[in-house]
């Protein structure tokens, strides 16, 4: 069962505090940090650590965009509107409540692949700007909730379970920078449960080829969707 509302947004407090630390380690020489593929800037890496004396780990990307700034990267990843348009495998997306300035919960329908079930997920999505150390820095988290609205199994629908995080930062020395001279460093990680039964090790496999496609794709189109507009930090 996903957490409430409430519990979800817990959940993504302490998303950010370990993707702001995660954002300070080197995954070249730290040895925590085991990787995996490597695809033109992004490299997949399996992120080890301890919780609760157990040893976990899982999957982390890291890439670079350029043209980009971090505010307008988190945008492109939490906007709704914007999503639907670079994200052909929801077929709808629905605003359930909004929370507070920075926090919503949405309905998402997910297009069938045959000969699967269609997937729905309710999950909340929060987006902030972080204390970059003079790199404008934002962070966007996606945690699955429970909403009365929607509960599991509306439709004829399996539920899947998401926690995802994609942190930005904005790297750029320059005091007048044009977009040249711009560029996005971004950490992502996506643990999802897609409902009913699939093996662990599939759902493994299928992330690390999946990883390298999604961020092509956000990438190439936040890159069209910002060139001729106004630098927005």
């Amino acid at each position: 069962m996903a957490p409430s509302v409430t519990d979800a947004k817990m959940m993504m407090q302490e998303l950010i505090n370990k993707y702001v630390e995660l954002s300070k380690q080197n995954p070249e020489s730290d040895p925590s940090w085991q990787p995996l593929s490597k695809s033109g800037e992004t490299k997949i890496f399996r992120k080890e650590e301890e919780v609760n004396n157990v040893m976990m780990d899982y999957l982390v990307a890291t890439t670079v965009v350029e043209g980009v700034t971090a505010g307008e990267m988190a945008e492109v990843f939490h906007s709704k509107e914007l999503k639907l348009k670079w994200d052909h495998t929801i077929e709808a997306d629905k605003l359930l409540e909004t929370l507070d300035e920075h926090c919503a919960v949405y309905h998402q329908i997910l297009k069938r692949v045959w000969p699967t079930a269609q997937r729905d997920m309710v999950y909340a999505s929060h987006k902030q700007k972080l204390d970059g150390d003079g790199h404008p820095t934002w962070i966007v988290c996606n945690v699955s909730c429970e909403h009365a609205s929607t509960p599991e199994g509306i439709s004829g629908y399996t539920r899947a379970t998401i926690e995802v995080v994609l942190f930005c930062q904005t790297v750029c020395d320059k005091p007048n920078p044009t977009r040249n001279d711009i560029k996005c460093k971004i950490v992502y990680s996506a643990s999802v449960n897609p409902g009913g039964w699939a093996p662990s090790s599939a759902v493994r496999a299928i992330s690390q080829r999946e990883y390298p496609k999604f961020l092509k794709k956000i990438s190439s189109f936040a890159q069209d969707h910002v060139k001729k507009e106004e630098i927005k930090w």
